[in-house]
């Protein structure tokens, strides 16, 4: 059986490379070292060596004492070319290793890693390439055979990531590194950077990253750029070829109820020079009957692209430029050979009357003509709520918005922490994702002895007000990260006593049926017996509290049933926990979107943007009560950056958690602690109205059937709630956006028919 060793390859770029030139210098190792190589790198270059002495070849350095492992490294005979390949021995199992000279490179450089390696008894262990250097450590790692074998090529690509903003570029460098016990060689080692276009013309090694857009020639009568339109549900990237002109689309045609919002794109073109965009305005829209929605209601923000580098360990069909942030209306440029989305929202009133309306939206360059593109608004005949009737919460952590604005304690800085605590609550309830996790969870006692809630009601006077729908009343420690074993007595005593008391006052207040207890998040298997006995206290104390565990183990959640009142399960996962038979017995489902499981739908920058969307229609399909995402403001390292290395003027990182981009944020720092939304958001709230649809559908057809009426709408109603013919029972659904669409539409127009028959005007 054939194990795995481990072996590290670290690429450190000294300078700017050309395609296909070689950045490691020795690679076949031939040139022993004559001189101290280490001692005479920068200071920056020689901390990423710790613990790393000069090899037997140039070029090379070494360790083989980590993890108390004893490894020795030589200069061995038994080359794949040449006359010399590097050995690594392992004296006493740990880890040892050798690592290639500095070098550096911009993010977004393709790297092509090449070498050869064979092993004997190399057993115990892994080997793996590995990156790391001012990026960050391990951000590509590629698993390869230990055991005994002769030598094997190996090959790898991989994307410089955003890490470290600089200058000059950032530091990289190759480490191979073996925790397997025999030994491990290698040979021939090169490390090359790519140009896209030749990567995509050879079909048995496709991109991930596409090529750069082909030029294509401009037309008689040109007005020097190309207007295209497209859906909400379209990801616009910035660098796929041009389509042909007959292809471009060039009416905007959008259909909501009353009350909501809805999304499409205007996508602005440079194919053969830059454009620079002074504004984008809106008529007023009109029906034949001379009804008006207000160019007021319409409105513009342009699509922003995030660069990807880092691979992730889910299924991706390019690495590089995706749309995500919305940054605020104001002239733009559009580079040549690139295009540029806007992304146009319609708000309508509760009032708006039914109908088409049609008007104009104006795309003004510099010192060219302007656009106008025309827009057909279908305004259906019936209103979205404004209540959510699926329950919705993030956890707002604050903190790393905290640091990326530098907001002090001193009182203006609490002045203006708090000003921006409220902007970004109030984008998320304007998105119907409310910020319950954990936002009025601590509550102490006065100098009295009593508690003290009257901070909890100013909030949540606000945020309810605002339309937050579900809160945390209080958290059960994590005890795997308090590293303790066990929930105390006196923990418990305080615990139940804080719940009882904050219980009997939110029922004062009106505010019960929103409130829920947070049990031991993700509690792993040797803590589900603590998670136990905390909530046989809570019901002890307060037995009409409810208590929501949320938990991505199945065998976790059969183990707990009859334990929690709520189950947060991952979408994924619905089937394999057998939360719907707990359903069935009275207990409630939330459904949630993690890092892991990484199948769809989830919320990463790269899986379509129907994802988000259809998130609250799996809701409704699995019947579960609520929607739980776990933040929308984890922003990794980007925080940390300070003035001008700081987005929106230095590149964000959107791997800020593990290798999962996008994973833990849906909104974007703005300046002066304005949030600015993303399209996966937006998709998001579209989803959350689509739920509201609906719900409105279930209250028509239960009123006609109390009538003992059987009208042909009736049935139609039966099918659309099902949801059979856009979410399959195992979960299957298909990502074409016009499907999505025209089930929309026909959960529409039954509405529509059922008010009719009802008289609900």
């Amino acid at each position: 059986m054939r194990r795995y060793a481990v072996v590290c390859v670290l690429l450190l770029l000294a300078s700017a490379a050309v395609a296909g030139e070689n950045l490691i210098a020795n690679g076949g190792f031939e040139t022993p070292t004559t001189t101290a190589f280490k001692a005479k790198l920068p200071e920056l270059e020689r901390s990423f060596y710790p613990g790393l002495n000069d090899s037997p070849a140039a070029g090379w350095v070494f360790g083989g004492g980590w993890d108390g492992g004893r490894y020795t490294v030589h200069l061995s005979d038994e080359a794949h070319t040449g006359k010399h390949a590097i050995e690594i021995r392992c004296g006493k199992q740990g880890r040892g290793g050798v690592a290639s000279s500095p070098f550096k490179l911009f993010p977004g450089t393709i790297l092509k890693v090449s070498f050869w390696i064979k092993a004997r008894d190399a057993e115990g262990g892994r080997i793996f390439l590995n990156y790391e250097g001012t990026p960050g450590d391990g951000w590509n790692k590629l698993d390869l055979d230990g055991g005994t074998y002769d030598w094997t090529h190996v090959t790898h690509r991989s994307v410089v990531p955003v890490r470290h903003s600089r200058a000059d570029g950032q530091t990289l460098m190759i480490f191979v590194y073996s925790k397997a016990r025999g030994s491990v060689w290698i040979d021939d080692v090169t490390v090359e950077t790519v140009d896209v276009n030749e990567m995509a013309e050879a079909p048995d090694t496709p991109a991930l990253v596409p090529p750069r857009p082909k030029d294509i020639p401009e037309p008689a009568g040109s007005i020097g750029y190309r207007i295209d339109t497209a859906s909400a549900l379209v990801k616009v990237y910035p660098d796929t070829d041009f389509a042909p002109a007959d292809k471009l689309t060039n009416t905007l045609a959008v259909s909501l109820a009353r009350n909501e919002y809805e999304d499409a794109q205007v996508i602005i073109e440079a194919p053969w020079r830059d454009v620079t965009v002074s504004d984008v305005t809106f008529s007023d829209l009109k029906t034949a009957a001379g009804a008006v929605i207000p160019a007021s209601a319409l409105s513009w923000r342009r699509v922003d692209f995030i660069e990807t580098a880092i691979t992730p360990p889910y299924r991706v069909d390019r690495v590089g430029w995706y749309p995500d942030p919305l940054m605020p209306p104001g002239a733009f440029t559009v580079k040549t050979l690139s295009r540029t989305p806007v992304w146009v929202t319609v708000k309508t009133a509760k009032d708006t009357p039914p109908g088409t309306y049609t008007g104009t939206i104006t795309v003004t360059p510099k010192d060219m003509k302007p656009t106008r593109v025309p827009i057909t608004v279908t305004v259906w005949d019936f209103a979205v709520t404004d209540e959510t009737h699926l329950r919705t919460m993030t956890w707002l952590g604050m903190g790393a918005a905290h640091s990326f604005y530098g907001y002090d304690w001193s009182p203006e800085g609490n002045r203006k922490r708090g000003e921006a605590v409220r902007r970004y609550q109030d984008i998320l309830l304007e998105h119907r994702l409310g910020p319950g996790g954990e936002v009025v969870a601590h509550v102490r006692k006065g100098r009295d002895g009593k508690y003290d809630f009257a901070g909890v009601d100013a909030t949540l006077e606000r945020l309810t007000a605002g339309g937050m729908n579900a809160f945390i009343m209080g958290t059960a420690a994590n005890l795997k990260r308090a590293g303790k074993n066990e929930y105390t007595p006196e923990f418990i005593a305080q615990f139940t006593e804080m719940l009882k008391a904050y219980g009997d006052h939110l029922r004062e207040k009106g505010w019960i049926d929103r409130a829920y207890v947070y049990t031991y998040d993700e509690a792993p298997r040797k803590h589900w017996g603590e998670v136990k006995k905390i909530a046989k206290a809570i019901k002890q104390a307060a037995p009409e509290l409810r208590i929501l565990q949320c938990l991505n183990e199945p065998e976790g959640v059969k183990e707990l049933a009859g334990h929690v009142d709520v189950f947060d399960v991952y979408i994924a996962q619905y089937h394999k926990t057998g939360v719907q038979a707990m359903q069935e017995r009275g207990t409630e489902a939330w459904l949630a979107v993690c890092c892991y499981p990484m199948d769809h739908p989830n919320l990463f920058i790269e899986y379509p943007l129907i994802d988000a969307r259809i998130i609250p229609m799996f809701c409704w399909k699995y019947n579960a009560a609520g929607f739980e995402y776990w933040s929308p403001v984890s922003w990794g390292t980007n925080w940390r950056r300070k003035p001008p290395n700081q987005w929106p003027d230095a590149p964000w990182d959107p791997n800020t958690f593990g290798r999962y981009n996008g994973d833990g944020y849906l909104l974007y720092p703005g300046p002066d602690g304005v949030p600015y939304p993303s399209i996966r958001l937006k998709a998001l709230r579209d989803g959350f109205e689509d739920y509201e649809y609906l719900w409105t559908l279930k209250q028509l057809a239960d009123k006609v059937r109390l009538r003992g009426q059987m009208p042909p709408a009736l049935k139609r109603a039966h099918e659309l709630l099902a949801m059979d013919e856009l979410i399959t029972d195992a979960g299957v659904y298909s990502s074409d956006a016009d499907r999505y669409f025209a089930f929309r539409g026909k959960v529409a127009e039954t509405i529509v028919a059922l008010r009719k028959i009802v008289g609900d005007r």
